[in-house]
């Protein structure tokens, strides 16, 4: 029985720890996507984008890439 027991909890300590490395995860994927940080939805709104001068170079291509359907 406390066998059983102590597999149970390993499993649900293991589980919670899988939660938060998913959610962490999940957090760095989104703050790095182009299209969730300028909520890119359509090509007008990349190509209105391409024109802004105040955008980075490095977010600039990654936008360039999807207006031209790369990505």
């Amino acid at each position: 029985m406390t066998a059983l027991f102590i597999i149970v909890f390993a499993i649900l300590i293991f589980q919670v720890i899988m939660f938060f490395f998913i959610r962490a995860k999940r957090k760095k994927e989104k703050a790095s996507s182009v299209i969730e940080k300028y909520n890119i939805q359509s090509r007008s709104d990349a190509f209105r984008l391409l024109q802004d001068p105040n955008i980075p170079e490095t977010d600039r291509i990654k936008i360039e890439q999807l207006y031209q359907g790369v990505a």
